[in-house]
């Protein structure tokens, strides 16, 4: 009996331990919770600390790690925005004090130094120095390269002059030019160059002067004469007019030019420039000559180019100055080429000239073929005999 009671006993036990591997034990839930939530933290901790960003020590910043946030370039300007004010307003004072002491007063344009008088703004430049000038010459590169003043005015007895031609200068390039040289000097007399393209019927002003005119007129005043003016020209017309810094940058050019040994514009020859060189062989005179005599029209006194010389002289008159035309020297090639048009243009500029009761200054014949450098220009030693015809013809004209 009691060796069956022990069996009774083991199977019983045997059978509550076996029932127990099948039933969910209420003690192992709360520890499998806790093993999950443990994972977790874990988990995203790993995370914070892998996007934490790392200290040049290789330690990780723990502000990041804790969710700090980043400081940003817009954060760090703000903290340091009296600082930056400060540096910004220190900026404005000395661009404030250049512009106004440096430009504004007039100190540079009176001290610039030129490497190459053939653009508009350095003859603007050299004309400050200029003021008292009698006499002023203008138009395109035949008169800057032909008409020494100081020769001229020795031989007339006139007074100071000024050359103020330069380089593809045209009827309303010229009229332009001449109404900025007015307000800084009050000549007497102004001789103009009028050469045979003034009255070419087929003459406008084209895009292709833009790049001069931009020197001497206002974007309205290019755009009234036909002018493709964009919003580029006229916000840089804006900011040349505030800023003289960027208005006269070619003119800060030229100035570092001229600091080059034997590169600065002797001012003593008031305005004449003529390129170095020797003069070009017959073929090259003639092919040149071709090119320029190529698309002109008929000559026509009252063309577009001469229209706007006429009103130039009607403008100088108003202002009680004389006016005198001048016939630009061409080398001989030009006749042969281009003889029936340069006749027919000499008839019209006369007739213009008689019309507006203007006298005409003509020197072409004291020089010849060998006194060109190309179809055009005239050799420096041919300049000293040309600016004596042309002193000698205006001192004729002043004992009228």
């Amino acid at each position: 009996m009691r060796g069956r009671r022990r069996l009774l006993a083991n199977g019983v036990t045997r059978g509550r331990a076996a029932a127990g591997l099948h039933r969910p034990s209420t003690r192992s839930q709360p520890v499998s919770a806790g093993i999950i939530l443990t994972q977790a933290a874990q988990s995203e901790l790993l995370a914070q600390q892998v996007s934490a960003p790392t200290a040049r020590d290789g330690s990780k910043d723990p502000a990041a790690a804790q969710g700090a946030p980043l400081t940003t370039p817009w954060l760090s300007i703000r903290r340091q925005a009296r600082p930056i004010a400060v540096a910004a307003a220190t900026c404005l004072a000395v661009l404030l004090t250049i512009e106004i002491a440096f430009f504004r007063s007039g100190f540079f344009a009176t001290h610039v130094a030129i490497s190459n008088p053939q653009t508009p703004l350095a003859k603007l430049a050299l004309a400050e120095r200029q003021r008292d000038t009698r006499v002023l010459y203008v138009g395109d590169s035949t008169m800057m390269t032909s008409v020494l003043p100081t020769v001229v005015s020795a031989t007339c007895e006139c007074g100071p002059g000024f050359n103020g031609g330069f380089s593809a200068a045209n009827p309303w390039l010229t009229r332009a030019m001449t109404e900025r040289l007015l307000g800084v000097m009050h000549p007497r007399l102004v001789v103009i160059s009028v050469s045979p393209w003034t009255v070419d019927a087929h003459a406008r002003f084209q895009d292709s002067d833009l790049d001069l005119a931009r020197q001497l007129m206002s974007p309205a005043e290019m755009a009234a004469l036909g002018a493709s003016v964009d919003i580029e020209d006229r916000v840089d017309a804006a900011l040349g007019s505030l800023w003289s810094g960027y208005g006269q940058r070619l003119l800060l050019k030229e100035w570092f030019s001229a600091l080059a040994p034997g590169q600065r514009y002797d001012e003593s020859l008031l305005g004449y420039w003529v390129a170095p060189g020797s003069a070009n062989s017959y073929s090259r005179v003639v092919a040149a000559t071709g090119r320029l005599f190529a698309d002109v029209g008929e000559a026509d006194p009252s063309a577009a180019g001469a229209t706007v010389v006429t009103s130039l002289v009607e403008d100088l008159r108003a202002r009680g100055i004389r006016t005198v035309f001048m016939l630009p020297p061409l080398h001989p090639a030009a006749y042969e080429l281009a003889g029936p048009y340069l006749q027919a243009a000499d008839v019209a500029i006369r007739d213009i000239a008689t019309r507006e009761a203007v006298p005409i200054v003509d020197c072409r014949s004291v020089v010849d073929a060998t006194d060109f450098r190309d179809a055009t220009h005239i050799l420096p030693e041919a300049v000293d005999r040309y600016s004596r015809c042309v002193g000698e013809e205006l001192r004729a004209l002043a004992s009228d």
